[in-house]
């Protein structure tokens, strides 16, 4: 009897616990003591303009510590905080952030403000009841509530708490509380494949652990001091470019393809992959419009290339297998040679090199193993490349025409050359054209053998290539700080616009290594023989190098003062556009930013000075400027070249060390516009 009665005490007590589980519960005594410390992260506008609502957010201490959505504020710099009784908080800037995780504390100005407490997200259970406080209205109410339905983890393997809650633009960076009202998450939501978005729940320890490593001091919200901002406003005015450079019309078919395909390389590049898909789509829609079947193959071809070197290798190949031959040119055979050397420079060497070996045509296989063999070199692999060298050798040893054999054995003993294999390149260079001498020359004195150099230099009967192998011998000489060796070579050079080159190159050295008096005995000679030069072309050009020279040892006096007096001598504008280009590279190489962009805007055709303000913001990002680097991008005209700055300046980002890359701010903000599907690029 009392097994039985024990047995039914028990029942009714699992009963009454299922009971208590299911109740609606009362929130109204939480919000009404959350409230004052839920806040509205805004951005600030300028000069009497409307502030801009960004995210919610909400206080977890006194002195104005404020947990929020970092995709939500990334790419702001002024940022105010409403609290719910109207008054505003100015933020002075962040102590914690990670763009991986999705959240940062701002530190506001405040004391003995209201507050509210992280809880502990890891005794979060499947089912819990939670509730979600935002400090705006919207479609989906301020207060929501739902339920915990699983456990998530993203593709940055940050596990998160799905909810049934729904998430809004508003609701995002807001606290998400449980039935104990404690904070166990922060609101957000999070794109999947298809369209869909689920609403989720970044768990407070990640908070907790934020605030942890907070920094002691406030840190400004600049792209300088924390890079993940600058990618944030990178992205942003890539995809504002984007939809520019992509109506900007192009003048006749050869251009808009071009233009299509360098849009998306450039997305590609900034790894914005829908769109550059989208954009390789039109340009191969475009193509088959192209009346012109010799046109048509050429622009197929191009679109086969651009694929490769985006990094769509699968797509590549299927669209060069579409490639209609010519009788003139095999551009399928081109576009498969092209495509391997482009899987090799990613890495993917053997991939590339079993293209390269199906390729059909003999010539273009022997160009693609030559390629191939260059890029080994470039990662090191030394000896494999002189075996994939003997391999394109045997290729171009079988070539019927004599001038193609005789070229591409040149080619193949120059990569022999670069592989550092020196006596089987001239063994295969002898007899071939002077030119093959003078490449194995210049790699001799790029591997420091610069006695062996100048003797193969030397032995070249063509004046002109033998000239152009003892200008770029010395300088590697003026690299190695060999500056009395340069200058007798460069003293022997017969022809003056070579040796005004070579001379300047020394000077700029010997200056950069504080031999400023020598340095300046140079400088003097070579600027005689530019003087010396009668022809106009070589003179303006022996100058400007003059110049260029100058202004990398950082004497820019000089260098503008040759400058100005080239552009008054010819009243030519071809002549400034040069000289001012050379001079804005050396300038930002050297850390001259003002100068840099002084010298591009002197610049007057408009094509030369977008792409000159490319280079220099591209500097920029390098030297760790990222936010002026970004303002300089947004200058320039050109829509095309302002796309590849900010695809180049999101690389050099995302490229550093130490920095946190943010793959969910991506999917907020790219989610909701692009789409999904596969683009079908097969060929009609």
């Amino acid at each position: 009897m009392k097994r039985l009665m024990a047995l039914g005490i028990l029942i009714v007590a699992i009963f009454t616990g299922m009971s208590a589980a299911q109740e609606i519960t009362d929130w109204s005594e939480l919000t009404d003591k959350a409230l004052p410390a839920i806040v509205t992260v805004m951005s600030a506008g300028e000069e009497g303009a409307e502030n801009t609502p960004l995210s919610s957010g909400f206080i977890i201490s006194g002195d104005g510590k404020v947990v929020t959505s970092f995709n939500a504020i990334a790419g702001k710099r002024n940022l105010l905080v409403r609290r719910s009784d109207g008054s505003f908080l100015t933020v002075k800037g962040f102590i914690a952030a990670d763009a991986d995780k999705g959240l940062i504390i701002l530190q506001a100005e405040g004391n003995n403000l209201p507050f509210i407490s992280l809880g502990d997200s890891d005794k979060v259970k499947l089912g819990e009841a939670i509730c979600v406080i935002s400090s705006m209205p919207s479609a989906a109410g301020q207060i929501s509530t739902g339920v915990v339905s699983a456990f998530r983890e993203l593709k940055s393997g940050l596990k998160t708490l799905q909810i049934t809650t729904p998430v809004t633009k508003e609701s995002i960076g807001a606290p998400v509380f449980n039935k104990k009202a404690e904070i166990i998450g922060i609101a957000s939501f999070c794109p999947l494949e298809g369209g869909q978005v689920v609403s989720i729940a970044i768990p407070s320890n990640v908070a907790k652990e934020l605030l942890k490593g907070a920094k002691a001091e406030v840190q400004p919200l600049s792209g300088d001091s924390f890079a993940p901002f600058a990618l944030a406003t990178a992205q942003t005015e890539l995809y504002k470019t984007y939809k520019e450079a992509i109506q900007t019309p192009q003048p006749g078919e050869d251009n808009l393809v071009i233009a299509l395909l360098r849009i998306a390389e450039a997305m590609a590049r900034a790894g914005q992959t829908d769109s550059a898909l989208g954009t390789f789509s039109k340009a191969m829609d475009f193509s088959q419009k192209i009346g012109d079947k010799e046109s048509q193959s050429w622009a197929v071809m191009e679109i086969a290339k651009s694929l490769a070197r985006a990094g769509q290798f699968d797509k590549a190949l299927q669209v060069a297998k579409g490639i209609s031959i010519s009788p003139h040119v095999d551009r399928r055979s081109y576009a498969m040679a092209e495509i391997g050397i482009s899987m090799a420079k990613a890495g993917q060497l053997d991939q590339g090199l079993q293209v390269v070996q199906e390729v059909s045509d003999l010539l273009y296989r022997c160009y693609g193993l030559v390629g191939i063999a260059g890029v080994m070199v470039e990662a090191g692999q030394r000896e494999r490349a002189k075996h994939i060298a003997d391999q394109a050798l045997q290729v171009a040893k079988s070539l019927k025409d004599k001038d193609e054999r005789s070229g591409w054995i040149g080619e193949v003993a120059r990569v022999m050359a670069k592989s550092g294999d020196f006596d089987k390149a001239l063994q295969v260079a002898k007899g071939g054209d002077n030119k093959y001498l003078a490449w194995i020359a210049e790699e001799m004195a790029k591997d420091g053998q610069f006695d062996r150099a100048l003797q193969t230099a030397k032995g070249t009967k063509d004046v002109r290539w033998r000239e152009s192998a003892l200008l770029n011998i010395i300088k590697e000489m003026a690299k190695a700080g060999q500056f009395d060796q340069a200058i007798k070579v460069s003293q022997e050079i017969k022809d003056p616009y070579k040796r005004c080159q070579g001379l300047s190159c020394v000077a700029a050295a010997m200056a950069m290594a504080g031999q400023q008096e020598p340095a300046g005995q140079i400088y003097t000679l070579a600027l005689q023989t530019a003087q010396g030069i009668k022809a106009g072309y070589e003179r303006n050009f022996s100058f400007s190098v003059v110049a260029q020279a100058f202004a990398q040892a950082k004497q820019f006096d000089k260098a503008l003062q040759i400058a100005e007096g080239i552009v008054n001598e010819n009243k030519s504008e071809q002549s400034g556009n040069y000289v001012f280009f050379l001079l804005a590279e050396a300038m930002a190489s050297v850390g001259q930013y003002d100068q840099a962009l002084q010298a591009a805007q002197r610049i007057a055709d408009a094509s030369v000075r977008s792409n000159t303000l490319s280079e220099v913001a591209m500097t920029m990002a390098r030297a760790g400027q990222f936010d002026a680097s970004l303002k300089v991008a947004q200058t320039i005209q050109d829509p095309l070249a302002r796309l590849d700055a900010l695809a180049g300046i999101i690389n050099v980002i995302k490229a550093q060390k130490q920095q946190q890359i943010a793959p969910n701010q991506a999917a907020i903000t790219e989610g909701t516009r692009t789409t999904s599907h596969v683009m079908d690029l097969t060929i009609p």
